[in-house]
């Protein structure tokens, strides 16, 4: 078998062996965070990060595979601002993503409503302020979802296979089509 047929079959093989195993531990990750929680169940919109009262502020570690849905007490209004955030790096209202209604029956807390969600592309620690426009003390909290990152795991992990599958068939029609060149012998030529 020629050298280049060798080393795409090889390339293939490890790509499609890399795929596999990050379908699969992005399906488990995925599979844990849904698993572990029912739409009936207020864990269904993520897990407890954070919870205080306004005026107020709230430092922690985001991670950009993770989405963290922001919730107000019923008929708050409240301002939310990523401090030093520009526009990858962010609070985007319901409004915005137009899914204010995402979570009215499965995963509703009761007392709560949710405003939008807290997104970051720059994994670190970021400072995000709640503030009130008329005074009053609302109660708030961060729910950490962090299904994002097995779903992206999957796909990954779904895209290394399909790119292993292709170099596994180049690499097959290398084989059957390139030939070695034949060795030659040389024998010495004796006066």
């Amino acid at each position: 078998m020629h050298t280049a047929a060798k080393v795409t079959l090889g390339f293939s093989g490890v790509l499609i062996v890399i795929g596999v195993i990050s379908a699969l531990v992005g399906g488990v990750s995925l599979g844990e965070t849904i698993g572990n929680s029912s739409p009936d169940n207020e864990d269904w919109s993520g897990e407890l990060m954070w919870e205080g009262t306004t005026p107020t502020s709230y430092t922690g570690v985001f991670d950009w595979t993770h989405i963290y849905n922001v919730w107000v007490e019923d008929g708050g209004s409240v301002q939310v601002e990523v401090i030093g955030g520009d526009s990858e790096n962010l609070f985007i209202s319901c409004e915005e993503l137009d899914d204010c209604s995402i979570f009215d029956e499965e995963g509703a807390i009761p007392g709560y409503e949710y405003i939008g969600e807290i997104s970051v592309m720059d994994s670190g620690t970021w400072q995000v302020e709640f503030t009130v426009e008329d005074g009053d003390t609302v109660d708030v909290m961060i729910r950490d979802d962090p299904s994002f990152g097995g779903f992206l795991g999957i796909l990954g992990g779904g895209v290394a296979c399909c790119c292993g599958i292709l170099f596994l068939i180049v690499g097959g029609i290398m084989a059957a089509t390139m030939k070695d060149k034949s060795k030659v012998n040389m024998s010495p030529i004796v006066p």
